[in-house]
């Protein structure tokens, strides 16, 4: 029997909702590195008795990044703690984003207050009951190593520029998802990629008539993408893309119609 993936990929607005991480040791450091890493803007709270010293110097780090950026000398986690009453450490990142850490376990109110919840510990018991709690509120949770209890996954995702690809093999094989992330990430290389995007968003811009005149211009120009699967054709990596990239049109004539591209965003 071939098996299926029936999740349905989202893209979360971690600037715009509240973020609940419980957990701030090892599990809790792998989870927020990863979070931070795709959404630097996100506004996470981070609730656990103890913190790490390798979460706390990524989060140092991040802190002095954004004093850097925005604020020259100043300590903008000791500005910003003094509106934080009862929390033991407040961090920015330069793109916006704030951690802010309470030091005690984990209560139930926690919840209320959250968008989305990731249980980050390496205590069944903990994760079960912030699991009980999100669900008495309604919230969103995903609950480490345990895919059953998890409303939503944290996949592989390769981002470049505008770009953001998330990987999922519904729980099945992480490896091939790192595996395929890495490829994907060889394929498409930073500047070329960023490059390609802005040029085909200022073609968008330019094109005139109808919507169908315009998603036949969009086809004919992307259809070459695709020729790194053409049989018998192979590229180094990114090799495809950069073609692709600079190669001119096909006449209209001879455009694929049954490809849709939705023309207010992608």
């Amino acid at each position: 029997m071939v098996s299926s993936n029936p999740l349905y990929p989202a893209f979360f607005r971690l600037d715009r909702l509240q973020l609940l991480v419980v957990g701030a040791g090892q599990v809790g450091e792998e989870k927020l590195r990863f979070i931070l890493k795709s959404s630097p803007n996100a506004r996470v709270t981070v609730v656990a008795p103890w913190m790490g010293d390798e979460l706390r110097a990524a989060l140092d780090a991040y802190d002095r990044g954004a004093a850097s950026f925005g604020a020259g000398a100043l300590d903008v986690s000791q500005v910003q703690r003094t509106m934080e009453p009862g929390a033991a450490g407040v961090w920015h990142t330069s793109s916006g984003g704030r951690v802010v850490w309470y030091d005690r376990e984990f209560r139930e109110e926690d919840v209320r207050q959250a968008d989305l919840i990731v249980a980050a510990t390496d205590i069944r018991a903990v994760n079960r009951a912030v699991h009980s709690a999100a669900k008495a509120h309604r919230r969103l949770c995903n609950i480490a190593d345990t895919p059953e209890l998890c409303d939503f996954y944290l996949g592989s995702i390769v981002t470049r520029g505008p770009l953001k690809v998330a990987i999922s093999t519904n729980g099945q094989s992480p490896t091939f998802a790192k595996r395929f992330r890495q490829w994907l990430e060889a394929e498409l290389p930073e500047l070329e990629t960023i490059d390609l995007i802005d040029n085909l968003r200022i073609f968008r811009d330019r094109l005139t008539g109808n919507f169908q005149t315009k998603v036949r211009e969009l086809n004919t120009l992307t259809g070459s993408l695709l020729a790194s699967g053409q049989p018998g054709r192979t590229c180094p990596p990114g090799g495809c893309l950069l073609a692709a990239a600079a190669a001119p049109a096909s006449p209209p004539e001879r455009m694929d119609t049954t490809a849709k591209d939705t023309l207010p965003n992608e």
